[in-house]
């Protein structure tokens, strides 16, 4: 199986249009790559994904490649809990 991820809109205060094109880029890269390892659990279907409201979270990423990738793992972490 081979997911595709688009994202549609990303908000991140604080950038650049640049750097949340590249957190954005990231992110879609991050996620199909865990759903392609991982798939989703027994039950769940893209629409519950797309669903899925992470909030405010805590960042620790210094770089916008980095927090798309601390977003994408923050969403499969929510999406398999």
């Amino acid at each position: 199986m081979t997911s595709v991820v688009e994202i549609e809109t990303l908000a991140l205060d604080g950038f650049s249009e640049e750097d949340a094109r590249r957190a954005a880029e990231r992110f879609e890269t991050t996620l199909s790559d865990l759903l392609n390892r991982h798939g989703l659990p027994e039950g769940k279907t893209s629409q519950d994904v797309a669903g899925i409201d992470l909030g405010q979270l805590p960042i620790g990423a210094n770089t916008p490649e980095g927090l798309g990738q601390e977003l994408a793992r923050a969403l499969f972490n929510r999406v398999w809990s």
